[in-house]
């Protein structure tokens, strides 16, 4: 279509107008009907078609650019108009192909888009002084099509979506048009519904429609602190001259992921509601919540979805309320858990909304769909709901997630096999009642899966752990056991939640040790005889010459149990070449003697604190250069000051540099 000349009047659009306020606006000046106005402007082609629900939200470039010319507009001031200024901060305003999608085909993003009516503030349509607004009325807001705005700051009140009059919706569409389109006799700011049977109202008789002006609409309750102070959070996060950071959690996000963890956690609420009534900010918001959840027109719109999508017998409550205080309550407790200091402290809320559904995680919508849909959300919220959705789970069931929820820096190569001494210690000594060794592995296990997802096997595979029939059952054992052993704690979620402290430690060190590179390094070594020759000669009381029962079989041992310190494994993957070389008999006496020569080795004080300053000499040079040192250990060798993880079962003490 080739643009006209353009109009010969026109409007200077008002701060946060909408595209349907200007164009009710900018038809009355021109005494014709919205309708006329848009196939004037080129923004709608056909005068015998009515306009859709698309073209206000999202349409065509070229329809964009024959309305900025003929309404002497520049291109910029046109793209305000529309909602999807609001994309790059409010991801459901981002514009997607056929938003009108049938049977709930559209996401629970996009149900957070008021397209098919809207709010609005009575005294913010009255409008100022000024002569335009005097005769045409004040702007209809963009923001008032986005749920998450529910009061007006100006006037220091809620938002109202039903006409004053007929109590019908404002501005609801028709088979997706504004209603009334054609007629040119309506002012912007009276209702144009369809007046019911039994309505005496002048303008209905006049014009076929309700004709109440809405700006006679009576003040109702007043917003309290908190969710006047939720709505100035939600704006400025609204404000492209805002920040560009939301503080959520205890930490910094996007307003995109701040926005769609409102949308989540407001979910949730709503689903388990009344389980979050004591987090509600107020008594009384509470109540307008409980009241739209039960009221009947409520019960009638569920059954309704239910029946037109029997695939999503629940996306009625993904929907957010029309009615603004309900919506209040709805975001003012949702943004109250997203202030929370720390996402751990969010975690036991999340799971006391969680129990409305009796079933397992794995067959519960809400968790469902979280683990599918897996929706960009903060990190912090990542982290809140990690240790819930993240847990064991038997190969084949359905929270045997593929992928990790916590987005974390570190990878299995950082994870040692065999949990070290001092990270055990520290989160995991405490527990009673369950084999050390068992707790070990399966926290190592456990932690593969935070951090990359996948199962068991996959994690033990991450990890390096060997791929044999004794090294599955040995993982698969200790894991059943551990799970069954926190079942029957007083608190089940203890081990969880201090497999997630290690990983917030982790992910906290500026550069984590990298296992797999030891790993490499020590495949097949053994310390070497020069070096075994020097710690033998420092033990007290060894004179020149003189080794005391501290052979071949004592060196295997010793290399075995520095080994497992450096790498962070299980002695029972360690190599041992010494061994290997011996004659078959040998060989099996050793094995069968190793765990007395393993307990006269940790009993000798003198020789474990050599074995530590040997083990740090070998960090160091791996985690420097990522190789065995050259040469031989030397007494007088630069010592470093690097970690050391004792792995041995049975040790009795911690092992510190």
């Amino acid at each position: 279509m080739t643009p006209g000349p353009g109009l010969p009047r026109s409007l200077a659009p008002l701060p946060d107008e909408s595209i349907t306020g200007y164009v009710l606006r900018l038809a009355h000046r021109l005494d014709t009907s919205p309708a006329r106005l848009l196939v004037v402007t080129g923004l709608h082609e056909s005068p015998r078609t009515t306009p859709s629900r698309r073209l206000l939200t999202q349409p065509e470039p070229a329809a964009l650019r024959n309305f900025a010319h003929a309404t002497h507009l520049s291109p910029a001031e046109v793209a305000d108009l529309f909602p999807s200024t609001f994309a790059s901060r409010y991801p459901p305003a981002t514009p997607r192909p056929d938003p009108a999608g049938r049977h709930g085909s559209r996401t629970h993003l996009e149900r957070w888009q008021l397209t098919t009516s809207t709010r609005y503030c009575p005294q913010c349509l009255i409008g100022d002084r000024t002569t335009i607004q005097r005769r045409h009325g004040g702007p209809w807001q963009r923001t008032w099509c986005l749920p998450v705005v529910f009061t007006c700051p100006h006037h220091r009140r809620y938002l109202l979506h039903q006409c004053p009059t007929c109590g019908s919706l404002v501005h609801q569409r028709d088979h997706g048009h504004l209603p009334r389109w054609w007629d040119s006799g309506l002012h912007p700011t009276q209702c144009r519904a369809r007046p019911s049977q039994q309505s005496t109202n002048d303008e209905a008789g006049r014009h076929g429609a309700c004709g109440a002006w809405l700006t006679d609409a009576r003040p109702g309750q007043r917003p309290c602190s908190t969710v006047s102070a939720t709505q100035q959070r939600i704006l400025a996060a609204l404000d492209s001259a805002g920040p560009d950071q939301v503080h959520c959690l205890g930490q910094s996000t996007t307003p995109a992921r701040y926005f769609t963890d409102l949308i989540l956690l407001s979910y949730l609420i709503r689903r388990s509601w009344p389980l979050a009534r004591d987090l509600t900010p107020s008594p009384a918001v509470a109540d307008a919540l409980d009241t739209y959840l039960t009221q009947p027109q409520e019960t009638t719109r569920r059954r309704r979805v239910m029946t037109a999508s029997d695939h999503h017998p629940r996306t009625e409550h993904r929907a957010p309320p029309l009615d603004a205080v309900a919506c209040a309550a709805l975001l003012t407790t949702a943004d109250g858990l997203l202030t929370l200091e720390t996402p751990r402290t969010l975690t036991p809320h999340l799971r006391h909304l969680l129990g409305h559904d009796q079933r397992r995680l794995g067959r519960q919508s809400w968790a469902r769909q979280f683990v599918t849909v897996r929706p960009d959300c903060s990190e912090g919220l990542r982290h809140a709901f990690a240790p819930i959705l993240q847990t064991y789970a038997r190969p084949g069931r359905g929270r045997g997630l593929g992928a990790a929820i916590r987005r974390v820096p570190f990878g299995p190569e950082h994870i040692p096999q065999f949990l070290q001494d001092d990270w055990y210690q520290q989160y995991l000594a405490h527990f009673d009642g369950i084999n050390t060794a068992q707790l070990r592995r399966t926290a190592a296990l456990h932690l593969c899966q935070t951090a990359m997802g996948g199962s068991v096997r996959e994690a033990a595979g991450r990890l390096g752990l060997p791929d044999t029939r004794t090294a599955y059952y040995r993982s698969y054992s200790s894991i059943s056991a551990v799970h069954a052993w926190a079942r029957r704690r007083s608190d089940p979620h203890e081990f969880e939640a201090a497999v997630h402290d290690i990983a917030d430690q982790i992910e906290a060190m500026p550069q984590p040790i990298d296992y797999h590179r030891r790993r490499t390094a020590l495949r097949d070594w053994c310390i070497d005889s020069a070096s075994w020759t020097t710690i033998i000669d420092q033990l007290p009381g060894n004179g020149r010459g003189h080794q005391p029962e501290l052979g071949d079989r004592q060196q295997d041992c010793a290399s075995i149990i520095v080994w497992s310190r450096v790498t962070g494994t299980e002695r029972a993957y360690a190599p041992h070449p010494i061994r290997d070389q011996q004659p078959t008999d040998v060989a099996e006496q050793w094995r069968q003697r190793a765990h007395k020569t393993f307990a006269h080795i940790r009993d000798d004080t003198a020789l474990q604190q050599l074995l530590t300053a040997y083990a740090q000499w070998l960090i160091h040079a791996i985690d420097t250069t990522g190789a065995t040192p050259p040469g031989p250990w030397t007494a007088t060798h630069p010592r470093s000051s690097g970690s050391i993880a004792t792995n041995n079962p049975d040790s009795r003490r911690s092992h510190q540099p």
